[in-house]
């Protein structure tokens, strides 16, 4: 009996010494003294901050069109799409906010997912995300930054009409205090197919998708409201 108290007691003994410390599990995962699970190099994953951009009839702006019918199946209503035109620089405007799983640090990577109608397109549709970032607390700066470019993402082979495609636009990257991106951040965005750019030789329309941003995270969430 007294041989399995002493068991008893040395094994709860280490199970709180084990709690009150970071525990390094290997070199990518580590337990930290309050529970909080982090994770580094390859076990950090990415994901998603989806984005549902709206037009706008802001004098000065222009609105790509809801008029054509993406879609459909001869008699249904069908499916419509914002429409971006060849010849007029037109935009959708929206705001993110940087989820509390980001990993602090990181660069976070814009996409544009678009598509065509009746032609099939290459590497010559520009689009260009304008935008100013701040954390919560900061001051907004002036949109300095302009994000350009025509190049579909090399996973995907332009095939025909109606495909999936998704643009590549750079790297949001973050910046020394105090425009570092951290959880709660803010981005003001203006998404836009730039027209008039001479490497937009696509002699069409285009339809939009949606809007995204891949980020790294390394946790769940953060540990406080308003702190990593």
């Amino acid at each position: 009996m007294k041989i399995k108290k002493a068991l008893f007691l040395l094994v709860t003994c280490t199970f709180l010494a084990v709690q009150a410390q970071t525990v390094k599990i290997n070199n990518n995962f580590t337990i930290e003294s309050d529970g909080t699970m982090v994770v580094d190099g390859q076990a950090t994953t990415w994901d998603d901050i989806m984005v549902y951009p709206d037009a706008t009839s802001k004098s000065g702006s222009n609105a790509p069109t809801w008029s054509t019918k993406f879609a459909g199946d001869g008699s249904s209503q069908g499916v419509y799409l914002w429409i971006f035109s060849k010849t007029t620089e037109q935009e959708v405007y929206f705001t993110i906010q940087v989820p509390h799983s980001y990993k602090l640090g990181t660069t976070m990577k814009p996409h544009v997912h678009w598509t065509t109608f009746d032609k099939t397109p290459a590497n010559d549709v520009v689009w260009g995300l304008e935008y100013t970032k701040m954390k919560f607390g900061g001051t907004f700066s002036s949109t300095s930054t302009i994000l350009t470019s025509s190049t579909i993402i090399p996973t995907i082979t332009p095939s025909g009409t109606k495909q999936h495609l998704i643009t590549s636009l750079g790297d949001i990257v973050s910046g020394s205090s105090p425009n570092d991106i951290g959880i709660s951040t803010i981005l003001i965005c203006r998404l836009f197919r730039k027209a008039a750019d001479v490497s937009d030789t696509f002699d069409d329309p285009v339809g939009f998708l949606g809007f995204d941003i891949h980020y790294e995270k390394d946790t769940d969430g953060s540990r406080s409201d308003f702190t990593k």
